[in-house]
């Protein structure tokens, strides 16, 4: 892993329904410590909001860090920095997306119609659907085979989070809209997206953002950051990570 300042630490936050284990290529050989937070039924019975498990996460982790999150885990992380930019000193976004469902102003994000579908789908088979979502995460992705063969380990594990709060965590992304917030980051941010995500439209380039934010595409990636792509990923990190230290110089 690249140039953190000295032992920085590292926040990690995963999505929606899925394990942040499955990014333990992205962050195995970081130098400093690492925290570990998956969206899992422990930290979601307490929370109702993205907003309150970021403040949840920040009266845990209150010393500087720099913050990774992914998918609706980046809603977390940039929340947080916009609550409390000492703590958070920089945050890395893995196939973010400042606004999930689409419409006439923002047309990156999911087909509000699919949306709805998943939600409904989503109440009368819990499991089902979730293993749907994360075939959906390597759908369209280079190598298509291979992911799918990294990906049989997580479906084997099964759901770590229970039908109510897949449900409740959700709907959180129904009318999330965190545009203002992700063009107005106070601190320096790394925005890494998948060329060929089927879950949200890239979105690079859609949204004017401070000159300390940097934008990168994966080409042949889908939504899941690990697997194939984790080198690709661990390398504009690193680019981030050098480039950040310019910024604040």
């Amino acid at each position: 892993m690249g140039s953190p300042e000295k032992t920085e630490r590292l926040v990690v936050v995963g999505g929606w329904g899925v394990r942040v284990d499955m990014l333990a290529e992205l962050y195995r050989h970081w130098p400093g410590p690492v925290e570990l937070v998956s969206l899992d039924d422990f930290l979601l019975a307490r929370c109702d909001s993205v907003v309150e498990v970021a403040d949840e996460l920040l009266s845990l982790y209150s010393g500087p860090s720099v913050w990774m999150g992914w998918s609706l885990g980046a809603q977390v992380v940039m929340e947080a920095a916009s609550r409390d930019a000492w703590a958070v000193s920089a945050v890395i976004t893995l196939a973010g997306f400042p606004r999930f469902i689409a419409d006439e102003s923002w047309p990156y994000g999911m087909d509000a119609d699919l949306f709805e579908s998943f939600s409904c789908g989503l109440r009368r088979g819990s499991e089902r659907y979730w293993q749907h979502f994360l075939l959906l995460m390597i759908s369209g992705a280079d190598g298509g085979s291979n992911e799918r063969r990294r990906m049989k380990e997580w479906l084997a594990k099964g759901p770590h989070v229970s039908p109510d709060n897949l449900v409740k965590s959700l709907e959180w992304l129904r009318h999330a809209d965190q545009c203002s917030l992700w063009a107005d980051a106070r601190v320096p941010v790394l925005h890494v997206t998948g060329a060929c995500d089927q879950i949200v439209a890239n979105w690079n380039g859609g949204l004017k953002m401070q000159p300390s934010a940097m934008q990168v595409r994966i080409p042949g990636m889908a939504h899941w950051p690990g697997g194939g792509f984790a080198e690709d990923c661990r390398g504009a990190i690193e680019t981030f990570l050098q480039w950040r230290r310019g910024v604040k110089s």
